[in-house]
């Protein structure tokens, strides 16, 4: 299952903007752009299941060209719902499937997707899916940083 592409992206978003805006804010349709996200999230998130299992996740982190390497303790997901992915009860259940381990992949990755956003609808102000559905030790590494270094320039500010 391949990313969605860029031009469709965009196009699809123009169209959920312009359905949206046009009826003003009082019929404002959130799940319309769930659906997109889910068309990109869903194939990222089989990529990262499949480099969990693989032994395939990054054992490095750099933040960015000028940065030095350093290791990565025990890269691996977790959710946005803050649940190790490696002992969610609900993705352990699909290994017993008599299933390939791609197959395995790809229904934890829908599975997943579906309960993340069904718990965000039942508690929307609770979970934030903007950093992805799912996050690598790495990627959390990285969000910290952003967002230490943008506290450092609000302080800096006053």
């Amino acid at each position: 299952m391949n990313r969605l592409d860029h031009k469709v992206d965009h196009a699809w978003h123009v169209a959920l903007n312009a359905a949206n805006f046009s009826n003003g804010m009082d019929s404002f349709r959130h799940w319309m752009y769930h659906g997109k996200q889910l068309a990109d999230e869903v194939p990222r998130l089989i990529y990262l299941f499949k480099s969990e299992r693989t032994e395939g996740l990054a054992t490095t982190h750099r933040q960015c060209s000028h940065s030095h390497p350093e290791p990565i303790q025990d890269n691996h997901l977790t959710c946005c719902l803050g649940v190790e992915c490696r002992t969610c009860d609900h993705l352990l259940a699909l290994e017993k499937a008599e299933l390939t381990p791609e197959q395995i992949d790809e229904c934890k990755a829908w599975t997943c997707a579906a309960h993340i956003l069904t718990e965000c609808g039942a508690h929307p102000n609770q979970y934030d899916t903007s950093e992805g559905f799912i996050q690598t030790t790495g990627d959390r590494m990285y969000w910290e940083r952003v967002y230490a270094s943008l506290a450092q320039s609000i302080t800096a500010i006053k």
